[in-house]
């Protein structure tokens, strides 16, 4: 088994730690959180020994032998974390978004390829059997040629924190899972955004947490985003509800199940193929496979730069009322 050092262990880092410890080709080396509550209480939980708990990263990197490193901390941290540990020649898995920035999140990218490093970006809404099985149907022709894409997502969470403070929560926290699903499930990367947000007479968090957005793809379809972080009432699965309109009928994601329409008043069901390790254990996985055959993974940084270049080319729409070209943050 490879060993990892886990750099945030409370919050969502809480969940990484029984992933890590259920996995069979990762074992945590060490746990490393300026929350000493949160590491003690990781430690607790996994038998993780008090000498390989880490309030200093640069200690850890030091002091202990490992194979990676699974960054778990917020995206204002990512930058400092990655750096420090594919400088010391260490692979390393992030969560997302990559970056809280374009400027760092191509430092990141370009240093991994100078260093010789895999940076994985763990967007995990892409290893579950749903947008597996809608990739699949897509790749195979049965819709014929695709025109448009709706995807309507509402929830109302109240995070508290860092979340409730930025500017443009929803695109710049949440809306990249979706933006890098339209990439996987359309096979096409992004040509130009236009869109507003929205702010709700009850929104409870200090930016805009409604948007209302165009993507261009560079197949011609054209994807209509609709969503709020701020919704009343009845929500959405955290993945929304989708529908792929083509030449030969829709295919429908609703509520986390599937189903074809070819004819206005009829659907059936689609049976989701397998998928044995979903999520984090699917990430982790190919991770392991990434490591090993040193060959980039799917969601390698230099891609998911990309679907991280949507949410930044949609603000910059909003605030400049303008359609937006990603080349003018690529290039």
């Amino acid at each position: 088994m490879k060993r990892l050092i886990q750099v945030g262990v409370g919050g969502m880092g809480a969940h990484w730690t029984g992933v890590v410890a259920a996995s069979h080709k990762w074992q945590a080396a060490a746990y490393v959180d300026t929350n000493r509550k949160n590491l003690m209480a990781a430690a607790a939980r996994h038998g993780m020994p008090r000498s390989r708990c880490y309030t200093s990263l640069a200690r850890a990197l030091r002091e202990i032998e490992a194979d990676a490193l699974l960054d778990v901390t917020p995206q204002q941290f990512r930058k400092d974390v990655c750096t420090a540990a594919m400088e010391c020649n260490l692979d390393v898995l992030c969560e997302k978004p990559l970056t809280g920035n374009l400027r760092d999140a191509k430092t990141l990218v370009s240093r991994a390829q100078r260093l010789g490093r895999i940076l994985m970006v763990a967007q995990n809404y892409r290893y579950t059997a749903l947008p597996q099985t809608v990739k699949r149907f897509l790749a195979q022709g049965k819709l014929g040629t695709v025109g448009s894409v709706d995807i309507g997502f509402h929830k109302g969470p109240h995070f508290g924190g860092y979340r409730e403070k930025m500017a443009f929560p929803l695109v710049l926290d949440m809306s990249i899972h979706h933006f890098d699903l339209v990439r996987f499930l359309m096979a096409s990367d992004v040509r130009a955004v236009q869109g507003v947000t929205l702010c709700a007479p009850w929104n409870w968090f200090k930016g805009d947490a409604g948007v209302m957005a165009a993507l261009e793809l560079d197949t011609g379809s054209c994807v209509n985003y609709h969503a709020s972080w701020v919704a009343n009432g009845w929500e959405t699965p955290w993945n929304g509800n989708w529908r792929f309109d083509g030449s030969r009928g829709a295919l429908l994601w609703e509520n986390d199940e599937l189903y074809v329409s070819n004819s206005p008043a009829k659907r059936r069901k689609l049976r989701q193929v397998a998928w044995p390790l979903v999520g984090q254990a699917g990430l982790l996985d190919a991770f392991a496979r990434a490591v090993q055959s040193r060959q980039q993974p799917e969601t390698a940084a230099a891609d998911n730069l990309k679907s991280l270049a949507v949410t930044h080319a949609l603000v910059r729409a909003v605030r400049e009322k303008r359609r937006v070209e990603l080349r003018e943050l690529l290039e």
